[in-house]
Protein backbone atom coordinates (compact mmCIF):
# COMPACT_ATOMS: atom_id res chain seq x y z
CA UNK A 1 0.00 0.00 0.00
CA UNK A 2 2.87 2.33 0.78
CA UNK A 3 4.38 1.58 -2.66
CA UNK A 4 1.08 2.42 -4.38
CA UNK A 5 0.70 5.65 -2.41
CA UNK A 6 4.24 6.66 -3.34
CA UNK A 7 3.59 5.93 -7.01
CA UNK A 8 0.36 7.94 -6.93
CA UNK A 9 2.23 10.90 -5.42
CA UNK A 10 4.91 10.69 -8.13
CA UNK A 11 2.32 10.63 -10.91
CA UNK A 12 0.43 13.52 -9.35
CA UNK A 13 3.64 15.53 -9.14
CA UNK A 14 4.28 14.94 -12.85
CA UNK A 15 0.77 16.10 -13.69
CA UNK A 16 1.05 19.29 -11.66
CA UNK A 17 4.63 20.28 -12.51
CA UNK A 18 6.65 20.65 -15.69
CA UNK A 19 10.04 20.67 -13.95
CA UNK A 20 10.68 17.02 -14.86
CA UNK A 21 10.95 17.98 -18.52
CA UNK A 22 13.78 20.41 -17.79
CA UNK A 23 15.62 17.73 -15.82
CA UNK A 24 15.67 15.24 -18.68
CA UNK A 25 19.17 14.35 -19.83
CA UNK A 26 18.55 15.07 -23.50
CA UNK A 27 21.62 15.75 -25.61
CA UNK A 28 19.83 16.51 -28.84
CA UNK A 29 19.71 20.06 -30.19
CA UNK A 30 18.13 22.30 -27.59
CA UNK A 31 15.36 24.81 -28.22
CA UNK A 32 16.26 27.56 -30.64
CA UNK A 33 15.60 30.03 -27.82
CA UNK A 34 16.30 33.67 -28.71
CA UNK A 35 16.72 32.91 -32.43
CA UNK A 36 13.19 31.56 -32.67
CA UNK A 37 11.78 34.50 -30.70
CA UNK A 38 13.66 36.87 -33.02
CA UNK A 39 12.16 35.02 -36.00
CA UNK A 40 8.70 35.45 -34.45
CA UNK A 41 9.22 39.21 -34.13
CA UNK A 42 10.54 39.40 -37.68
CA UNK A 43 7.42 37.65 -38.98
CA UNK A 44 5.30 40.13 -37.04
CA UNK A 45 7.10 43.02 -38.74
CA UNK A 46 6.50 41.37 -42.12
CA UNK A 47 2.77 41.26 -41.37
CA UNK A 48 2.82 44.93 -40.40
CA UNK A 49 4.63 45.79 -43.61
CA UNK A 50 2.09 43.91 -45.73
CA UNK A 51 -0.66 45.76 -43.93
CA UNK A 52 0.70 49.26 -44.71
CA UNK A 53 2.85 48.78 -47.82
CA UNK A 54 0.32 50.18 -50.33
CA UNK A 55 -0.25 53.26 -48.19
CA UNK A 56 3.49 53.74 -47.86
CA UNK A 57 3.80 53.48 -51.65
CA UNK A 58 1.12 56.16 -52.18
CA UNK A 59 2.79 58.41 -49.61
CA UNK A 60 6.14 58.01 -51.36
CA UNK A 61 4.55 58.90 -54.72
CA UNK A 62 2.95 62.02 -53.19
CA UNK A 63 6.24 63.14 -51.61
CA UNK A 64 8.37 62.55 -54.71
CA UNK A 65 5.77 63.93 -57.13
CA UNK A 66 5.08 66.98 -54.97
CA UNK A 67 8.79 67.75 -54.62
CA UNK A 68 9.19 67.52 -58.41
CA UNK A 69 6.27 69.98 -58.86
CA UNK A 70 7.84 72.52 -56.47
CA UNK A 71 11.13 72.38 -58.36
CA UNK A 72 9.44 72.55 -61.76
CA UNK A 73 7.00 75.42 -61.08
CA UNK A 74 9.26 77.46 -58.79
CA UNK A 75 12.67 76.92 -60.36
CA UNK A 76 15.69 78.11 -58.45
CA UNK A 77 13.83 78.49 -55.15
CA UNK A 78 14.12 74.94 -53.79
CA UNK A 79 16.72 72.28 -53.44
CA UNK A 80 15.33 68.76 -53.73
CA UNK A 81 15.60 68.28 -49.96
CA UNK A 82 13.77 71.53 -49.30
CA UNK A 83 11.08 70.58 -51.81
CA UNK A 84 10.53 67.28 -49.98
CA UNK A 85 10.27 69.20 -46.72
CA UNK A 86 7.63 71.48 -48.21
CA UNK A 87 5.47 68.53 -49.28
CA UNK A 88 5.98 66.77 -45.93
CA UNK A 89 4.82 69.92 -44.11
CA UNK A 90 1.70 70.07 -46.30
CA UNK A 91 0.89 66.48 -45.41
CA UNK A 92 0.36 67.59 -41.80
CA UNK A 93 -1.50 70.78 -42.78
CA UNK A 94 1.43 73.13 -42.13
CA UNK A 95 2.07 75.45 -45.12
CA UNK A 96 5.86 75.76 -45.52
CA UNK A 97 5.61 79.16 -47.27
CA UNK A 98 3.17 81.76 -48.54
CA UNK A 99 0.38 80.65 -50.83
CA UNK A 100 2.00 80.01 -54.26
CA UNK A 101 1.04 81.81 -57.49
CA UNK A 102 1.13 78.79 -59.77
CA UNK A 103 -2.20 76.99 -60.20
CA UNK A 104 -0.71 73.50 -59.92
CA UNK A 105 0.98 74.30 -56.62
CA UNK A 106 -2.26 75.90 -55.35
CA UNK A 107 -4.05 72.60 -56.02
CA UNK A 108 -1.21 70.82 -54.21
CA UNK A 109 -1.76 73.01 -51.15
CA UNK A 110 -5.38 71.79 -50.92
CA UNK A 111 -5.01 68.13 -51.96
CA UNK A 112 -1.91 67.02 -50.02
CA UNK A 113 -3.30 67.80 -46.50
CA UNK A 114 -6.40 65.71 -47.31
CA UNK A 115 -4.24 62.80 -48.47
CA UNK A 116 -2.14 63.21 -45.34
CA UNK A 117 -5.16 62.84 -43.05
CA UNK A 118 -6.49 59.85 -45.00
CA UNK A 119 -3.23 57.99 -45.54
CA UNK A 120 -0.50 58.97 -43.14
CA UNK A 121 -2.46 59.58 -39.96
CA UNK A 122 -4.61 56.51 -40.52
CA UNK A 123 -1.52 54.41 -41.21
CA UNK A 124 0.23 55.66 -38.08
CA UNK A 125 -2.85 55.01 -35.93
CA UNK A 126 -3.29 51.49 -37.36
CA UNK A 127 0.40 50.75 -36.88
CA UNK A 128 0.39 51.89 -33.25
CA UNK A 129 -2.81 50.01 -32.41
CA UNK A 130 -1.40 46.82 -33.92
CA UNK A 131 1.82 47.20 -31.95
CA UNK A 132 -0.16 47.66 -28.74
CA UNK A 133 -2.54 44.77 -29.44
CA UNK A 134 -0.70 42.11 -31.41
CA UNK A 135 -3.67 39.76 -31.30
CA UNK A 136 -5.37 41.89 -33.98
CA UNK A 137 -2.95 40.48 -36.55
CA UNK A 138 -1.93 37.26 -34.78
CA UNK A 139 -3.49 34.92 -37.31
CA UNK A 140 -1.66 36.48 -40.26
CA UNK A 141 1.46 36.67 -38.15
CA UNK A 142 1.36 32.96 -37.22
CA UNK A 143 0.53 32.00 -40.81
CA UNK A 144 3.69 33.77 -41.96
CA UNK A 145 5.70 31.81 -39.40
CA UNK A 146 4.31 28.37 -40.23
CA UNK A 147 4.66 28.81 -43.99
CA UNK A 148 8.37 29.36 -43.41
CA UNK A 149 8.57 26.05 -41.51
CA UNK A 150 9.32 22.64 -42.96
CA UNK A 151 9.07 19.22 -41.31
CA UNK A 152 7.50 20.81 -38.24
CA UNK A 153 4.90 19.28 -35.91
CA UNK A 154 1.28 20.43 -35.68
CA UNK A 155 -0.21 19.99 -32.20
CA UNK A 156 -3.99 20.23 -31.77
CA UNK A 157 -5.26 20.61 -28.22
CA UNK A 158 -3.44 22.50 -25.48
CA UNK A 159 -4.72 20.78 -22.37
CA UNK A 160 -2.34 19.35 -19.78
CA UNK A 161 -1.34 16.49 -22.08
CA UNK A 162 -0.95 18.80 -25.08
CA UNK A 163 1.07 21.39 -23.17
CA UNK A 164 3.49 18.84 -21.74
CA UNK A 165 3.84 17.29 -25.18
CA UNK A 166 4.65 20.76 -26.51
CA UNK A 167 7.28 21.36 -23.81
CA UNK A 168 8.98 18.04 -24.49
CA UNK A 169 9.02 18.61 -28.26
CA UNK A 170 10.58 22.04 -27.79
CA UNK A 171 13.09 20.50 -25.38
CA UNK A 172 14.00 18.16 -28.24
CA UNK A 173 14.51 21.16 -30.53
CA UNK A 174 11.45 20.58 -32.75
CA UNK A 175 9.39 23.36 -34.35
CA UNK A 176 5.76 23.18 -33.23
CA UNK A 177 2.61 24.94 -34.47
CA UNK A 178 -0.25 24.82 -31.95
CA UNK A 179 -4.00 24.89 -32.63
CA UNK A 180 -6.26 25.52 -29.63
CA UNK A 181 -10.00 26.20 -29.61
CA UNK A 182 -10.21 28.10 -26.31
CA UNK A 183 -8.63 31.59 -26.42
CA UNK A 184 -8.64 31.68 -22.60
CA UNK A 185 -6.66 28.44 -22.25
CA UNK A 186 -4.18 28.75 -19.38
CA UNK A 187 -1.21 27.60 -21.50
CA UNK A 188 -1.72 29.78 -24.59
CA UNK A 189 0.30 32.73 -23.29
CA UNK A 190 3.16 30.43 -22.25
CA UNK A 191 3.37 29.04 -25.79
CA UNK A 192 3.30 32.56 -27.25
CA UNK A 193 6.09 33.72 -24.96
CA UNK A 194 8.14 30.71 -25.98
CA UNK A 195 7.98 31.89 -29.59
CA UNK A 196 5.83 29.25 -31.31
CA UNK A 197 2.80 30.12 -33.50
CA UNK A 198 -0.64 29.63 -31.92
CA UNK A 199 -3.86 29.46 -33.96
CA UNK A 200 -7.07 30.04 -32.02
CA UNK A 201 -9.81 27.99 -33.66
CA UNK A 202 -11.26 24.55 -34.25
CA UNK A 203 -8.67 22.02 -35.40
CA UNK A 204 -11.35 20.24 -37.45
CA UNK A 205 -11.51 23.18 -39.87
CA UNK A 206 -9.42 22.54 -42.94
CA UNK A 207 -8.68 26.26 -43.27
CA UNK A 208 -6.78 26.31 -39.98
CA UNK A 209 -4.88 23.13 -40.87
CA UNK A 210 -3.76 24.76 -44.12
CA UNK A 211 -2.71 27.92 -42.26
CA UNK A 212 -0.62 25.72 -39.98
CA UNK A 213 1.11 24.45 -43.18
CA UNK A 214 -0.06 20.89 -42.68
CA UNK A 215 1.13 20.01 -46.21
CA UNK A 216 4.79 20.38 -45.17
CA UNK A 217 4.48 19.08 -41.61
CA UNK A 218 6.31 15.94 -40.50
CA UNK A 219 3.67 14.92 -37.96
CA UNK A 220 0.39 15.90 -36.36
CA UNK A 221 -0.49 15.22 -32.72
CA UNK A 222 -4.18 15.27 -31.80
CA UNK A 223 -4.47 15.69 -28.05
CA UNK A 224 -8.01 16.97 -27.50
CA UNK A 225 -10.54 15.07 -25.36
CA UNK A 226 -12.96 14.59 -28.29
CA UNK A 227 -12.31 11.25 -30.04
CA UNK A 228 -14.38 12.05 -33.12
CA UNK A 229 -12.84 15.52 -33.51
CA UNK A 230 -9.36 14.00 -33.28
CA UNK A 231 -10.21 11.39 -35.90
CA UNK A 232 -11.76 13.95 -38.27
CA UNK A 233 -8.70 16.21 -38.04
CA UNK A 234 -6.44 13.20 -38.65
CA UNK A 235 -8.32 12.31 -41.85
CA UNK A 236 -8.11 15.92 -43.08
CA UNK A 237 -4.39 15.99 -42.36
CA UNK A 238 -3.86 12.79 -44.36
CA UNK A 239 -5.82 14.32 -47.25
CA UNK A 240 -3.37 17.20 -47.62
CA UNK A 241 -0.27 15.26 -46.57
CA UNK A 242 -0.57 11.51 -47.22
CA UNK A 243 2.83 10.76 -45.65
CA UNK A 244 2.30 12.68 -42.42
CA UNK A 245 2.75 10.77 -39.15
CA UNK A 246 -0.43 10.88 -37.11
CA UNK A 247 -0.46 10.47 -33.32
CA UNK A 248 -4.01 10.28 -32.02
CA UNK A 249 -5.38 10.46 -28.49
CA UNK A 250 -8.43 8.29 -27.93
CA UNK A 251 -10.43 7.31 -24.85
CA UNK A 252 -12.43 4.44 -26.38
CA UNK A 253 -10.12 1.37 -26.54
CA UNK A 254 -12.34 -0.52 -29.01
CA UNK A 255 -12.45 2.40 -31.41
CA UNK A 256 -8.71 2.94 -30.91
CA UNK A 257 -7.93 -0.58 -32.10
CA UNK A 258 -10.07 -0.14 -35.23
CA UNK A 259 -8.41 3.17 -36.03
CA UNK A 260 -4.93 1.72 -35.47
CA UNK A 261 -5.45 -1.22 -37.80
CA UNK A 262 -7.74 0.42 -40.35
CA UNK A 263 -5.99 3.76 -40.85
CA UNK A 264 -2.38 2.98 -39.86
CA UNK A 265 -2.46 5.66 -37.17
CA UNK A 266 -0.44 5.62 -33.97
CA UNK A 267 -3.04 5.75 -31.19
CA UNK A 268 -2.25 7.01 -27.70
CA UNK A 269 -4.93 5.96 -25.24
CA UNK A 270 -6.24 8.05 -22.39
CA UNK A 271 -4.13 8.78 -19.35
CA UNK A 272 -6.16 6.32 -17.30
CA UNK A 273 -5.53 3.51 -19.81
CA UNK A 274 -1.81 4.25 -19.83
CA UNK A 275 -1.55 4.58 -16.04
CA UNK A 276 -3.59 1.48 -15.14
CA UNK A 277 -0.77 -1.08 -15.76
CA UNK A 278 1.64 1.01 -13.67
CA UNK A 279 -0.78 1.30 -10.76
CA UNK A 280 -1.68 -2.37 -10.83
CA UNK A 281 1.87 -3.72 -11.03
CA UNK A 282 3.15 -1.20 -8.45
CA UNK A 283 0.83 -2.85 -5.93
CA UNK A 284 2.50 -6.20 -6.66
CA UNK A 285 6.15 -5.36 -7.26
CA UNK A 286 8.73 -3.27 -5.41
CA UNK A 287 11.16 -0.82 -7.03
CA UNK A 288 9.09 -0.58 -10.20
CA UNK A 289 10.29 2.17 -12.55
CA UNK A 290 7.80 1.82 -15.40
CA UNK A 291 5.11 -0.42 -16.79
CA UNK A 292 3.42 -0.61 -20.18
CA UNK A 293 1.45 -2.92 -22.43
CA UNK A 294 3.26 -3.67 -25.71
CA UNK A 295 1.64 -5.99 -28.26
CA UNK A 296 -0.60 -7.57 -25.60
CA UNK A 297 2.41 -8.20 -23.33
CA UNK A 298 2.79 -6.56 -19.91
CA UNK A 299 6.31 -5.08 -19.99
CA UNK A 300 7.96 -4.02 -16.71
CA UNK A 301 11.05 -1.96 -15.95
CA UNK A 302 12.32 -2.73 -12.45
CA UNK A 303 15.32 -1.80 -10.30
CA UNK A 304 17.19 -4.83 -9.03
CA UNK A 305 19.90 -5.09 -6.39
CA UNK A 306 22.52 -7.74 -7.14
CA UNK A 307 23.01 -9.82 -3.99
CA UNK A 308 25.73 -12.30 -3.09
CA UNK A 309 24.63 -15.80 -4.04
CA UNK A 310 21.74 -14.40 -6.09
CA UNK A 311 20.92 -15.37 -9.69
CA UNK A 312 22.78 -12.40 -11.20
CA UNK A 313 25.88 -12.30 -8.98
CA UNK A 314 29.03 -13.42 -10.81
CA UNK A 315 27.43 -13.24 -14.25
CA UNK A 316 28.10 -10.76 -17.01
CA UNK A 317 25.36 -8.60 -18.51
CA UNK A 318 25.28 -10.83 -21.60
CA UNK A 319 24.97 -14.00 -19.52
CA UNK A 320 22.10 -12.50 -17.50
CA UNK A 321 20.27 -11.57 -20.67
CA UNK A 322 20.70 -15.05 -22.12
CA UNK A 323 19.81 -16.89 -18.93
CA UNK A 324 16.69 -14.96 -17.94
CA UNK A 325 15.48 -13.28 -21.20
CA UNK A 326 15.58 -9.80 -19.68
CA UNK A 327 17.16 -6.59 -20.87
CA UNK A 328 19.72 -4.70 -18.79
CA UNK A 329 19.19 -1.04 -19.58
CA UNK A 330 21.30 0.46 -16.77
CA UNK A 331 24.17 -0.67 -14.56
CA UNK A 332 25.30 1.13 -11.41
CA UNK A 333 28.40 -0.59 -9.87
CA UNK A 334 29.23 -0.24 -6.21
CA UNK A 335 30.87 3.16 -5.73
CA UNK A 336 30.77 3.91 -9.46
CA UNK A 337 28.72 5.98 -11.88
CA UNK A 338 25.70 4.55 -13.64
CA UNK A 339 25.96 3.50 -17.28
CA UNK A 340 23.06 3.12 -19.66
CA UNK A 341 23.01 0.03 -21.91
CA UNK A 342 26.19 -1.55 -20.50
CA UNK A 343 28.25 -3.82 -22.81
CA UNK A 344 27.50 -7.57 -22.63
CA UNK A 345 30.91 -8.26 -21.04
CA UNK A 346 30.20 -6.01 -18.03
CA UNK A 347 30.49 -8.12 -14.80
CA UNK A 348 27.72 -8.00 -12.21
CA UNK A 349 28.89 -8.13 -8.61
CA UNK A 350 27.17 -8.14 -5.24
CA UNK A 351 26.10 -4.62 -4.31
CA UNK A 352 25.60 -3.48 -7.90
CA UNK A 353 22.25 -2.12 -9.00
CA UNK A 354 20.73 -2.77 -12.42
CA UNK A 355 17.62 -1.68 -14.27
CA UNK A 356 15.96 -4.72 -15.79
CA UNK A 357 13.31 -4.78 -18.47
CA UNK A 358 11.18 -7.77 -19.32
CA UNK A 359 7.73 -9.22 -19.37
CA UNK A 360 5.85 -9.89 -16.16
CA UNK A 361 6.50 -13.64 -16.53
CA UNK A 362 10.23 -13.42 -17.23
CA UNK A 363 10.85 -11.13 -14.28
CA UNK A 364 8.72 -13.50 -12.20
CA UNK A 365 11.08 -16.35 -13.05
CA UNK A 366 14.05 -14.23 -11.99
CA UNK A 367 12.31 -13.40 -8.69
CA UNK A 368 11.65 -17.10 -8.16
CA UNK A 369 15.34 -17.87 -8.76
CA UNK A 370 16.31 -15.16 -6.27
CA UNK A 371 13.94 -16.57 -3.66
CA UNK A 372 15.32 -20.09 -4.17
CA UNK A 373 18.93 -18.91 -3.76
CA UNK A 374 18.00 -17.04 -0.59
Amino acid sequence: MLQLDTLHAQLETCLMSDAWIEKLAIRRSASLGWRERFWREWCFLLVLWRMVRWRVLVIAIVLIGGAAMFRAFEPGRHTYTHALYCVWSLVFGEPPEEFPQHRALQVLFFVVPILGVILILETIVEFVLTLRDRKRQERSWCKTMTHAMDKHIVLIGLGRLGYRTFLLLRRLGEQVAVIERNPNNEFVEDVRREGSPVFIGDGKREEILLEANIANAAAIILATTDDLANLEAAMDARKYNPNIRVVLRMFDPRMAEKVRTGFNIKVALSQSAISAPLFATAALEADLAASAIVDDELLLTQRWAVKAGGPLAGKTVGEAIEAYSVGVTEHRPVGGAKRLFPPPRTPLQAGDEVLLQGTFDTLGKLRAAAAASA
